[in-house]
C-alpha cells in the first residue's frame, strides 16, 4: 500500500476519462499497485453512475449512494494479480504498462548513469518516460514549468518532498527545486509523465538546457 496517494481530482479526472493518455497511463498504473487507489476510483465510479441515473430519471437519492457507497467499503481489497507472463527483464510491469513494452524495448543512457525508454503515446503531446536509477544516483537539480506525475513501479527514491516507494504516486513540486536520489537497493524504476521540458538548475544546467528544450536529452 503506497504512502503518497495521487490527488483525488486527479482519480476523478481518471475515473471520468478526462486524463490525456500520459497522466491517464500514470494514474493506471498507481491503481493497479495501490489498494487504497483502486478503491477510491470505485468509489469515484460508483458516484458517477448514481449521478448519471439520476439525470436519466428522477433526482439522486442521498440515502441510495451511502449505500451504495458502504456496500463497497465491505468489499476486501486485495492486490490484483498479474495477468499473464510479462516480459522476461520487465517483470516489475503492471498490465497497463505492459501493452506498451514491444519486443524491441530497450534501456538507453542518458545523462550519466541515468537510463530511460521513452514511450510514444499518439495524440499526446506529453514526454512519457521509464527511468532507471541505481542506488545513490539521482536526477539532476530541477524545477518544473508544467505539471509532473511520477509512479514507482521498482525500487524507490527520496528527495526534499518526501520518500516514495512501489505505488506511491508524487505530483511535481513546480517552482521548487528537488533532486531525486534512488534509495538502496534494487534501482528505482518509475514512470514519470511531464506536461513541459524540466529547467535544470545545477552549476552545468545553463549549459545542457538548451538541449533538453529541444528535447534532446
Amino acid at each position: 500500500m503506497s504512502r503518497h496517494t495521487a490527488p483525488e481530482e486527479l482519480l476523478l479526472d481518471y475515473a471520468a476519462g478526462a486524463l490525456a493518455q500520459g497522466p491517464a497511463l500514470a494514474v493506471a498504473l498507481h491503481v493497479a499497485l495501490d489498494p487504497v487507489a483502486r478503491r477510491a476510483v470505485e468509489r469515484l465510479d460508483a458516484m458517477g453512475g448514481a449521478l448519471m441515473e439520476g439525470e436519466a430519471g428522477a433526482a439522486v437519492d442521498d440515502a441510495a449512494l451511502e449505500r451504495t457507497l458502504a456496500r463497497l467499503d465491505k468489499i476486501a481489497v486485495e492486490p490484483r494479480p498479474a495477468p499473464g507472463v510479462p516480459r522476461p527483464g520487465f517483470e516489475w510491469a503492471p498490465a497497463p504498462l505492459a501493452r506498451h513494452i514491444g519486443a524491441d524495448t530497450r534501456w538507453r543512457r542518458v545523462l550519466g548513469g541515468l537510463e530511460e525508454i521513452r514511450l510514444r503515446l499518439p495524440g499526446d503531446s506529453h514526454r512519457v518516460s521509464l527511468l532507471k536509477l541505481r542506488p545513490g544516483r539521482g536526477l539532476p537539480m530541477h524545477r518544473h514549468v508544467g505539471n509532473e506525475y511520477t509512479v514507482v513501479l521498482q525500487g524507490g527514491y527520496t528527495d526534499s518532498t518526501g520518500n516514495y516507494g512501489v505505488g506511491d504516486f508524487a505530483v511535481g513540486p513546480g517552482a521548487q527545486q528537488h533532486e531525486p536520489i534512488a534509495d538502496p537497493g534494487p534501482p528505482c524504476i518509475a514512470l514519470i509523465v511531464i506536461e513541459k521540458p524540466i529547467v535544470l538548475t545545477g552549476p552545468l544546467g545553463r549549459w545542457l538546457n538548451p538541449l533538453v528544450r529541444r528535447d534532446l536529452i
